[in-house]
């Protein structure tokens, strides 16, 4: 089974998204909620057929086609299933990391189905974020690795529907440790900070393409 057109997927998902959003803010009438509801089984059922069993990954939906898109610049593109930045995961919110120079940044806005603290985006998605933002500066870097830690501090609220403006950096590398940074803000106010250690395993590192390369 042929995997689906990139472009139709992502109108399909944003599709979703917006339904998603539509649902975490709704004050619909019962009758409306149970058209609805029969609405979208209908579409799982269609849907349901046509899904690949796994393994699963960021980069591709079959591993066995390859296990990363080659010359992807950006990490939308990259990692299509990414759930952050994949234009083809529905739970996304879609953040659009940005290379600029040696940094990845990003503008946002998160809108209610990332709330936690009233009007505020929830913690763990913070923490999220943080986790795929550091990762791909990693990436971009040509150095790549996974997780090993990933300390964030909590300054300020971050605010639902409000721009929020990330960045993050390479700070450092020693042997397979690789430490990055990153920060997130609403208007000059600090937001959030992290710091991730990504560890190298052999035949486990990846790079995005260098643009001009």
């Amino acid at each position: 089974m042929a995997d689906p057109d990139p472009q139709a997927l992502a109108d399909a998902v944003a599709a979703l998204r917006r339904l998603i959003a539509n649902l975490r803010k709704t004050k619909a009438p019962a009758e409306l909620l149970g058209e609805v509801e029969r609405q979208i089984e209908a579409l799982h059922q269609r849907l349901a057929p046509y899904d690949h069993p796994g393994p699963y990954m960021q980069g591709v939906l079959d591993m066995g086609e390859g296990s990363m898109i080659p010359h992807a610049h950006e990490p939308s593109v990259f990692f299509p299933y990414s759930p952050v930045v994949g234009p083809a995961n529905p739970i996304a919110p879609h953040v659009e990391f940005v290379q600029q120079g040696e940094e990845l940044v990003a503008e946002h806005v998160f809108d209610a189905p990332w709330c936690g603290p009233p009007a505020s985006v929830h913690g763990g998605v913070v923490a999220l974020v943080f986790d795929e933002l550091l990762g791909c500066v990693v990436v971009v870097s040509g150095l790549g690795g996974f997780t090993g830690t990933l300390t964030i501090r909590y300054c300020a609220l971050t605010p639902i529907g409000e721009p929020i403006r990330m960045r993050a950096w390479v700070d450092r590398r020693e042997g397979r440790k690789t430490w990055a940074k990153g920060t997130m803000h609403h208007g000059e106010t600090l937001c959030a900070e992290a710091e991730g250690i990504f560890i190298s395993a052999a035949g486990h590192e990846m790079a995005l393409g260098r643009k001009g390369s």
